[in-house]
């Protein structure tokens, strides 16, 4: 598993993506957001790598191509 960053660190990322993105994080918001973002980070650490698109769940589909 990787490092877990510093909250600081964390807190750097997420307004650097957010500033990236164009996105205005309302002062009162900042801390849930915050907050949000750190689990959707950690999610997204347990997720990866698990298993290959040959093993991708079936209720996974695309739009688009009929």
């Amino acid at each position: 598993m990787a490092e877990v960053p510093s909250p600081d660190a964390l807190a750097a990322e997420f307004d650097c993506l957010m500033a990236r993105a164009g996105v205005t994080v309302p002062p009162q918001r900042r801390a849930a957001a915050l907050a949000a973002y750190a689990d959707l980070r950690g999610q997204i650490e347990l997720l990866h790598g698990r298993y290959g698109p040959e093993a991708e769940p079936s209720n996974v589909f695309r739009l688009g191509d009929r």
